[in-house]
């Protein structure tokens, strides 16, 4: 047989890491899969849609008034398209996630003249929402905004601490304003960023005050929620958020281990070459010869070893014996070991043999 030429070790020219290099590229390589993560998941996973009913936060559930301190005879979202508000009902079409109206009703049972009401109207923006402030303001606080109900504008006033606030009185137009039994209707309109909130009292006394009253406690509502308000919610499918954070636990995992299994895959690999070019440099030319019991085998560089077997493969492992025990003789004996030969078959013709025509 013919043997190949020892393979000689590559040398990698990156070497070994360090524990402390490799450490350092798990570390860098998890964080870059949590930034992509996360900015993956943010990006794909989230489904937004309007919710309508998120303008209730709006609307303040308590007046600030004794009488109205209750729970809301009715609470509801009005359809922005019938509210003839034309400013609100255009952006309405362009941004639906940021145009609505909400209303709030307080009605007390221990008085049925009394009540008390709340609108807040949501524009896409503070240019709209200048534009309905000034529209309700000429609708609703008007000397003639109430005429046709046989009502009389009595006073105008501004709410101290609300910036911009528009107030007026109303009462019928057929009797005092002092008579205590006539019911008077407070009205106020002042806006907050993009709402325009509207807060309407009747009473039969003090409908000036308690307006005003209701009117504070309605833009401290819009204080706390106004600013970055929308109607668009956010959902996170559960079912995809596990399946975001197996597959991101799986290559962080994968990412912690490379950096530290990599050097010991290449150490194995390298370790299986040796071995296969220690198998190879051991094998030893061999000449066989059948037999009628089956197969002889010799070693012509190593004389005197020689093995027989039924079959080949018995004959090699005997074989193989025979060649380990005599090399281990001749180290104890402190022999050189021969050099392997190079075994070649093949035919040749005697000298002098007829040649076939």
């Amino acid at each position: 047989m013919i043997h190949e030429a020892p393979e000689q070790r590559s040398t990698d020219t990156d070497g070994p890491k360090t524990p402390r290099k490799r450490m350092i590229l798990a570390v860098v390589g998890a964080a870059v899969v949590l930034l992509g993560s996360v900015i993956g998941y943010l990006t794909l996973i989230p489904q937004t849609h309007v919710v309508p009913s998120r303008l209730s936060q709006l609307v303040t559930t308590r007046p600030g008034v004794k009488a109205f301190d209750i729970k809301a005879t009715s609470s509801l979202v009005q359809p922005v398209a019938k509210s003839g508000i034309k400013p609100l009902e255009a952006a309405a079409n362009q941004f639906p996630a940021q145009t609505g109206i909400y209303s709030r009703v307080w009605r007390p049972s221990a008085n049925p003249v009394a009540a008390t009401e709340i609108i807040a109207f949501l524009s896409p923006s503070t240019t709209t929402a200048r534009s309905v402030y000034q529209l309700l303001n000429t609708q609703q606080l008007g000397s003639k905004s109430y005429a046709s109900s046989s009502l009389a504008r009595r006073s105008t006033f501004n709410v101290p601490g609300i910036a911009g606030s528009s107030g007026a009185t109303y009462s019928s137009s057929g009797a005092s304003s002092t008579t205590k039994a006539n019911p008077t209707l407070g009205e106020v309109v002042f806006r907050f960023g993009r709402v325009v909130a509207l807060t309407e009292t009747l009473s039969t006394s003090g409908a000036q005050h308690s307006v005003q009253v209701i009117a504070r406690s309605e833009a401290a509502q819009l204080h706390s929620v106004e600013p970055g308000f929308t109607l668009a919610a956010t959902a996170y499918p559960v079912t995809a958020s596990w399946i975001w954070a197996i597959v991101t636990l799986v290559l962080l995992l994968a990412v912690g281990y490379v950096p530290f299994a990599l050097p010991r895959w290449r150490e194995r690999q390298a370790l299986l070459r040796s071995v296969d070019i220690e198998r190879r440099q051991d094998a030893w030319g061999v000449v066989y010869r059948r037999t009628d019991s089956g197969w002889s085998a010799y070693v012509p560089a190593l004389p005197g070893v020689e093995a027989t077997g039924s079959t080949r493969d018995e004959t090699d492992r005997r074989l193989g014996e025979a060649i380990a025990a005599h090399l281990d003789a001749m180290r104890r004996d402190g022999l050189p070991i021969p050099e392997q030969s190079e075994i070649e078959v093949g035919h040749v013709a005697a000298a002098g043999a007829p040649q076939a025509q």
